[in-house]
């Protein structure tokens, strides 16, 4: 595997970048100084675990860890979804709905385009597996995530209707 290595230039061009920032935020007086230090340490601490993480999980490309992987992803993924409902589902569909929905259509179509597309051998190498799921998980998301927030107002405005309906005898699905 090649592996691309920052140089000290590279860094120090960085650094100097976020000095740049800083210096002109006091310069136009505003006041973004501190936030600037303390984002770029978080990033800088974020990008280094990750990093760690990723490492370990290139050098391994065990199904398992992969797996493991793309559980977490899933569900910080379904938590993001859940977070931006304004009307959410009550007790565990508030999660499950989005997350499900996640899980069948960005998994289906990362599967497909690691078997069918790139023919990466193994199909789950995690230097294709990872940045791909990413990608299709974040559109999934954006996608979801209107779909379900338009879902809960439209249910709410027409509560009498779907509750006559339901009265009426027809089957929860019909009457939303």
């Amino acid at each position: 595997m090649n592996v691309i290595a920052l140089s000290p230039l590279d860094l120090a061009v960085a650094a100097l970048l976020i000095v740049a920032l800083g210096g002109l935020s006091l310069r136009m007086h505003i006041g973004v100084e501190r936030q600037l230090l303390v984002s770029a340490a978080r990033s800088t601490l974020q990008l280094f675990l990750i990093g760690l993480v990723l490492k370990v999980l290139f050098e391994s490309a065990q199904p398992v860890w992969m797996a493991l992987l793309a559980t977490v992803m899933l569900l910080v993924a379904g938590r993001e979804v859940m977070v931006r409902q304004k009307r959410r589902f009550v007790g565990c569909w508030g999660f499950g709905v989005g997350t499900l929905s996640m899980f069948v259509s960005a998994f289906a179509v990362t599967v497909m385009a690691l078997l069918l597309v790139i023919g990466a051998d193994p199909w789950y190498a995690p230097q294709y597996a990872i940045p791909l799921l990413g990608m299709v998980l974040g559109n999934t998301m954006n996608g979801i995530s209107p779909g379900l927030d338009r879902l809960t107002p439209d249910a709410t405005q027409r509560r009498q209707i779907i509750e006559s309906r339901l009265a009426l005898g027809h089957d929860w699905q019909r009457a939303i």
